[in-house]
């Protein structure tokens, strides 16, 4: 592992595992920093029973993973403490010492103010038992509210002819309270949800990737529930870790992220056909919500896997689909996806990270999963918590334009990257004639493209050809679908 960096260069956001790492030490080695977490993260506090124990952290430039350490005294017995949810400079932990559990707030300090504010560990008062990761949320709210919200279904024992209540347990204002929100009729509410998305600095957004979305305005005097539907529905297509709601463009925009397996015709289908194993579909949508209320999700990106696998960054990689997709809280267009190694005994991982708008990888990260660790079950938990720890953030510079090193191991960041658009084996479609364009056009299934067909020339004969070779190599049935998206992404 590289040096953690310097005081300045920190990442503007970063993914956390889920599970902690957990150190034991001595009084004396308490205060002491490992080769892999940094001295400038730690914070102390102490358990209910007076037990000291301390939180620092790794962070790592996605698509890297950053972790979260955290130390115990040496005879304490621990068990799957782990991160639970993280908003702005707050991250919110459940640690399990002791057969106890107890929840804890890591905040980030103020790097930039005079003088420094250093990170701090606080104890939330007894939550009387286990949070659920899944369906619990951190919210922070302006300088010094917070909030801690748990969302459960309808209890298996209500009686059905009785109105559904789904069951919050929220904390605000430094206590714990139970609120009942009814549901209405027609709502699929789960018992367990799969993730939780805060929404600018008043929303949570509970997630079941197959029932669909709840957003909760947890800061109204009564709390207040809205349910939103996912674009479409997903249970004909995959896994559930094939689709993720995130938040980006700062942590104010929802959107979805949906990989489909698809056949060589472009149907959302599996395939043994050799033309298409392991094929996939990679579509975005955002949600819009108008002056009326109206929720919409619009699809705004499309990325096939025969344009990632002939990407020069993609050499030596393996052509299995990609999943786990994670949206980077401040680009819109850019998401993390991991690729397996599929190989037999195989426990090599990737970590991909993708421009949607511009079809070229940045960056990958490889690294080997650990033994007896299950990490299919592991979640990442996007944090802009790394940022705060920018001491330049408010030098009128980005958190982007400070970064002036990386601390993650095997990033892939080369001229190819960034130029690897340009497929290899397929000299023919490179400077194309305008017959060439007008021929693939014709080739699209109910070809009408009206008042934009002069944007799509423009489009397919920009950059040597490279464009048309990407759509040649979709299936017909997919191109007038990727087109629509290349020319409203030239509007914008």
């Amino acid at each position: 592992m590289e040096a953690q960096p310097q005081s300045g260069t920190y990442p503007p956001w970063v993914m956390l595992e889920q599970y902690l790492e957990i150190i034991k030490v001595k009084d004396e080695d308490s205060s002491r920093s490992t080769t892999e977490d940094d001295a400038k993260t730690l914070a102390a506090a102490r358990t209910i029973n007076s037990h000291p124990i301390q939180v620092s952290l790794r962070l790592a430039d996605p698509p890297a993973l950053s972790r979260v350490f955290l130390r115990i005294p040496v005879g304490l017995r621990e068990d799957k403490s782990k991160v639970l949810a993280a908003h702005g400079d707050s991250v919110l932990i459940q640690v399990r010492i002791q057969d106890t559990y107890e929840h804890f707030v890591y905040n980030a300090g103020d790097h930039a103010a005079d003088p420094p504010r250093p990170p701090s560990l606080w104890l939330l008062p007894p939550a009387r038992r286990e949070l659920f990761d899944g369906c619990t949320g951190l919210l922070r709210h302006g300088e010094d509210d917070l909030a801690v919200a748990e969302l459960m279904g309808p209890s298996l024992s209500e009686d059905t002819h009785t109105p559904r209540l789904a069951r919050l347990y929220l904390f605000r204002s430094g206590e714990w309270n139970r609120y009942r929100i009814k549901i209405l009729e027609g709502w699929d509410i789960p018992l367990l949800w799969d993730t939780v998305v805060p929404v600018d600095d008043r929303l949570l957004c509970f997630v079941h990737m197959r029932c669909g979305a709840m957003l909760l305005d947890v800061f109204s005097e009564m709390p207040k529930a809205r349910y939103v539907q996912l674009p479409m529905d997903p249970r004909d297509y995959g896994r559930g870790l094939n689709r993720n709601v995130c938040t980006t463009a700062g942590g104010g925009t929802l959107k979805f992220v949906n990989i489909f397996s698809r056949c060589c015709c472009g149907a959302a289908a599996s395939s043994d056909c050799k033309h298409s194993r392991h094929a996939y579909i990679i579509r975005t949508w955002t949600m819009r919500i108008s002056n009326r209320g109206v929720v919409d999700w619009v699809q705004d990106g499309m990325v096939d896997a025969t344009e990632l696998w002939a990407l020069d960054a993609y050499k030596g990689l393996p052509c299995n689909p990609l999943d786990r997709p994670i949206m980077s809280i401040d680009e819109p267009e850019v998401i993390c996806f991991r690729l397996r190694d599929t190989k037999r005994d195989s426990r090599t991982l990737w970590q991909i990270l993708v421009n949607m708008r511009s079809k070229i990888i940045h960056s990958v990260s490889r690294h080997e999963e650990e033994r007896g660790y299950c990490y299919t079950r592991d979640k990442l938990i996007p944090s802009k918590v790394s940022y705060f720890f920018n001491t330049y953030q408010d030098s009128g510079t980005s958190g982007d334009a400070t970064l002036t090193g990386q601390s993650q191991v095997d990033i892939k960041r080369s001229p190819s990257v960034v130029v690897g658009r340009q497929p290899k084996g397929d000299g023919d479609a490179s400077n194309p004639t305008l017959q060439d364009i007008f021929e693939a056009l014709q080739e699209i299934p109910s070809y009408s493209l009206g008042p934009d067909e002069v944007k799509a020339y423009r489009i397919l004969w920009n950059n040597n050809g490279c464009r048309l070779i990407s759509l040649l190599r979709l299936p017909k049935s997919l191109r007038k679908n990727w087109l629509q998206i290349e020319i409203k992404d030239s509007d914008d």
